[in-house]
């Protein structure tokens, strides 16, 4: 316990002391993108002196594994981060690895996706504080490209789940101009456009409310799906968003229309 509390506290001198004296940092930004479980980075290194270690917080979704130790007068070392949970909705994130030491050292870098290996070897000198910045990008969906406007997580939806939106509204918008059509022949006189308004709207209310149950089943189905294959429960909520928010748009306007007696006419006998 207490050599735990000693090496947090050795780690968080290091982070300070690294913020303070700027000067003497080396960054290295590299990419990792992620395919499956077991994608990840090992870092080996090794010198003559202590060398240091200070790593970032990831999701549980991620292990990160940390050895040291010295051998024939040589320290060595080596920090391992690999995805051990398949998570659906894994969002773009950053690993950071800190080292410094009082000698030169080597550095080992293998980025491990999709069973290949890129290794790069790095040299770092005496009083220099390293920092390894690796971008983890998710791409267990097996598409990857650039995305120049960045959407905020909450906002994002599945293309499954625009499709179910999109179909309920269109088949109940048809049904809605085809009853407003038949309305507006049988109550010629006593018809008007704020009679069809309130017509469509009913409709897509009854549209919207489909659409929210149906991404509800879609997103639990592969929440049960995901704990029985992967072994880890991910219900997104996120992915009900839309859906929800078409729906209350929709049961206000629903209910303004009820308020300016616009229903009168539609629904009596």
């Amino acid at each position: 316990m207490l050599a735990s509390v000693l090496i947090k506290c050795l780690g968080l001198t290091l982070y300070v002391l690294t913020l303070i004296n700027l000067a003497n940092v080396m960054t290295v930004q590299l990419d990792v993108v992620l395919t499956g479980l077991n994608d990840g980075v090992l870092i080996e290194y090794y010198g003559n002196d202590y060398i240091h270690v200070l790593t970032s917080g990831l999701s549980d979704a991620f292990s990160v594994d940390v050895f040291s130790g010295s051998s024939s007068e040589q320290y060595r070392g080596r920090v391992y981060m690999k995805l051990t949970k398949y998570v659906v909705n894994l969002t773009d994130t950053s690993f950071i690895v800190v080292l410094y030491s009082v000698s030169p050292y080597v550095i080992n870098v293998s980025r491990v996706s999709s069973n290949n290996v890129l290794v790069d070897i790095l040299k770092s000198p005496g009083n220099v504080s390293l920092q390894l910045m690796f971008r983890l990008v998710n791409n267990l969906s097996g598409v990857y490209g650039s995305q120049r406007i960045q959407i905020p997580p909450y906002l994002k939806a599945p293309l499954w789940n625009i499709a179910i939106i999109i179909a309920s509204l269109i088949m109940f918008t048809a049904t809605a101009v085809l009853d407003v059509r038949d309305y507006s022949q049988v109550k010629k006189d006593r018809w008007g456009i704020g009679e069809s308004i309130a017509l469509v709207v009913r409709y897509l209310t009854y549209g919207s409310l489909i659409a929210f149950l149906g991404a509800a089943i879609v997103t639990f189905g592969l929440a049960m799906y995901s704990s029985l294959v992967y072994y880890t429960f991910n219900f997104e909520v996120s992915w009900l968003l839309t859906p929800f928010l078409i729906l209350v748009i929709n049961a206000v306007t629903y209910y303004l229309c009820k308020w300016r007696g616009w229903y009168d006419v539609i629904d009596e006998e």
